[in-house]
């Protein structure tokens, strides 16, 4: 409550200067470039915050198993398995010929 009336005692005092319109959006825009600063700030900060090892075994854990239930998954799965071939494997070359 007392920064409630804090910021009235301010908003009166403002009013009581009698600024110029050009004057009142200066304080605006000055006070709202601040604020973009000061949140930009914080969410850097809050981004930067580093993992505790339980944080990132808790959002590691919580996509395993994502595709479980997806019907893509199996799909994906098997051109895995097709994508590995043995050491012994021999790749050949295919070649193309274009139709005119």
């Amino acid at each position: 409550m007392d920064l409630t009336i804090s910021m009235n005692t301010v908003l009166n005092f403002l009013h009581s200067m009698a600024l110029s319109t050009s004057n009142k959006q200066w304080l605006a825009d000055h006070l709202y470039e601040e604020v973009k600063a000061e949140k930009k700030a914080a969410s850097a900060a809050k981004s930067k915050k580093k993992l505790t090892e339980k944080e990132k075994d808790e959002l590691f854990f919580s996509v395993a198993g994502a595709w479980k239930d997806d019907p893509i998954g199996d799909e994906v799965l098997e051109a895995i398995r097709i994508g590995r071939q043995p050491a012994s494997y021999e790749r050949k070359l295919a070649y193309f010929e274009e139709d005119e």
